[in-house]
């Protein structure tokens, strides 16, 4: 395996730094990192890094404490499907028979997760059916879809909506939890 020119991986594409230098020595030329997640959880649910990659040849993940890396060559019956139950969101790598590997990761890790899925089908397809990867010449954002400039990392319509104050009206829709408790309130204001 030859080490990957600096050009293969935009700095866009980059993952945290402690991942960078060991997965450029794991590309191989003409390789190129195309989307990546640094999930935080482990099998057992509790807090631990793990950084899965992919590429326009492969899907690769390595274990942060001294792992090896694992790799899996897109093929047919190769699929990647992600779930999201009570917080904790997962990434499953399935063939035809059995389950290959599971990444769990906290809900903050999800736009990722959507990119790394999003990508994994893109190359998948790509490799099956022998044709070029078309890529959408406007980029959309993963949770509301809405058009994004490629200079933007964060969608201005999502950020706005975390932004917005809530309305006063949300707290006269709580009034009818609060009426048993009226009188302790009126008399706490």
């Amino acid at each position: 395996v030859k080490p990957a020119s600096p050009a293969s991986i935009s700095s866009s594409k980059l993952p945290p730094s402690p991942w960078q230098e060991d997965l450029l020595l794991q590309l191989s030329a003409q390789e190129e990192v195309l989307a990546w997640i640094e999930v935080d959880l482990d099998i057992q649910l509790r807090f631990s890094r793990e950084l899965v990659a992919i590429t326009n040849r492969r899907i690769m993940a390595k274990p942060h404490v001294e792992g090896n890396w694992k790799e899996w060559s897109y093929r047919g019956g190769l699929v990647l499907e992600r779930h999201d139950h009570a917080g904790v969101g997962s990434l499953e790598l399935h063939d035809g028979t059995a389950r290959l590997a599971r990444w769990r990761y906290t809900l903050g890790q999800n736009i990722a997760a959507m990119r790394v899925l999003e990508q994994f089908e893109q190359q998948l397809a790509a490799h099956v059916s022998g044709q070029p990867v078309v890529h959408s010449a406007i980029a959309v954002c993963p949770n509301c879809k809405a058009p994004l400039d490629p200079e933007e990392e964060e969608c201005p319509v999502c950020t706005r909506e975390i932004h917005t104050p809530p309305s006063t009206w949300t707290l006269f829709r709580l009034w009818r939890f609060t009426k048993p408790y009226s009188k302790q309130l009126l008399a706490g204001f």
